[in-house]
């Protein structure tokens, strides 16, 4: 895709951190795969390449490397240490938020406090240096309006409809006597609420088959992590649940392909992929109604309103007891990954960064103005 100067156009991306399996670097290479499909090349960077990441996927961050494009996107998910240095490279530069959990989760680690602190500080920082705002969400563009970004636009996480056809039909069987597989896919931490579900398991085991089994799968926080630990022994559940770590995809899949529901009672997400994940491999979703997670599930699944241990495990057995029910529950989340399949695809992105780059091209007066005002 050429401009009118003929130069081809080119965006960067940065996130301080990229791993191969969360959800903020899935949509970094999504973004770059998708632009270079249309002729838009660049590069991701990042401080920390994490999990055996490399060049050329990713490359360490060096502001003389970067200069060389019509649009940095930034990447924003906690406090980021070189912000400064981004913005004094003089490019036109664009967020995507993704939203940032609140310090309040973060009682037992100050690091982590002190990085959520650090990020909505620096919202105030990046509104001066970006000519235009993206979020994933309504709920993350709804807490981005409250630090005066006036008009952020959803820019898609993934290409449903592709993603949607790579992934074969899963047969579900409601045998009463077979063990049922319980899963939660996310880095064990403390606003994904993991020690909840491990209470519902509690209750969930003395109704549920023997040998049924409670996967958590995802990296670790390590104090978090060893609270649950310990809650796990406390409650007897050594050989009941699983704690797997990082997974690869291969493995990601077995674990969708096993597993009889889905329990989300995340308390703070932006929007929660492996909810979409869960959805279109036909698994049964529970979640708790709240923050992102309610606008993705919209008006699939089934909502947990009561935040009480033991009702929520007898929902989910009442459910799984009954093929009629989940048969019903499939069938809702089919309707909303069509829904989702509208918002979420290659051609979005395509088309919104597209539009800004051109723009960029035929008006570069927009991105100096902006530089000249900050002096």
């Amino acid at each position: 895709m050429n401009s009118r100067r003929g130069q081809p156009f080119r965006v960067h991306q940065f996130h301080y951190s990229v791993s191969p399996s969360d959800g903020i670097s899935h949509q970094l290479f999504f973004i770059q795969s998708a632009l270079r499909q249309i002729g838009i090349s660049g590069e991701v960077f990042a401080s920390q390449l994490i999990g055996g990441i490399k060049p050329p996927r990713v490359f360490k961050f060096k502001p003389e490397k970067m200069w060389d494009c019509d649009l940095l996107l930034i990447h924003h998910s906690h406090g980021n240490p070189i912000l400064r240095k981004l913005a004094r490279i003089e490019i036109p530069k664009a967020l995507m938020y993704h939203n940032i959990t609140p310090a309040r989760f973060y009682p037992h680690d100050p690091f982590l406090a002190d990085l959520s602190h650090l990020g909505r500080k620096q919202l105030t920082a990046i509104r001066n240096e970006v000519i235009a705002t993206f979020t994933a969400s309504r709920f993350n563009s709804i807490d981005l309006k409250k630090h005066n970004f006036p008009n952020p636009q959803i820019l898609p996480l993934l290409d449903l409809s592709d993603e949607l056809k790579e992934i074969s039909t899963k047969k579900f069987h409601t045998q009463p006597d077979e063990p049922k597989n319980i899963l939660f896919v996310g880095r064990i931490t403390r606003h994904k609420n993991q020690a909840q579900i491990v209470k519902v398991f509690f209750h969930l085991k003395k109704t549920l088959p023997k040998n049924s089994k409670l996967f958590l799968v995802g990296s670790q926080d390590k104090v978090y992590g060893d609270y649950l630990k310990l809650l796990i022994r406390q409650l007897g559940l050594q050989n009941d649940v699983k704690l797997t770590g990082s997974v690869t995809q291969k493995v990601l899949e077995h674990y969708y392909e096993i597993s009889d529901a889905f329990v989300c009672l995340s308390e703070h997400e932006g929007f929660c992929l492996p909810l979409v994940e869960a959805m279109s491999r036909h698994v049964p979703t529970f979640f708790a109604p709240k923050t992102g997670v309610k606008e993705t599930m919209g008006k699939s699944g089934v909502a947990l309103l009561t935040d009480q241990p033991f009702e929520q495990a007898q929902i989910i057995t009442t459910v799984l007891n009954s093929s009629k029910a989940v048969k019903t529950i499939l069938n809702s989340q089919h309707q909303r990954l069509l829904e989702l399949c509208q918002e979420q695809s290659k051609e979005k992105v395509q088309g919104l960064i597209l539009e800004l780059v051109k723009c960029l091209r035929n008006n570069p007066e927009i991105h100096f103005e902006r530089e000249l005002l900050k002096r």
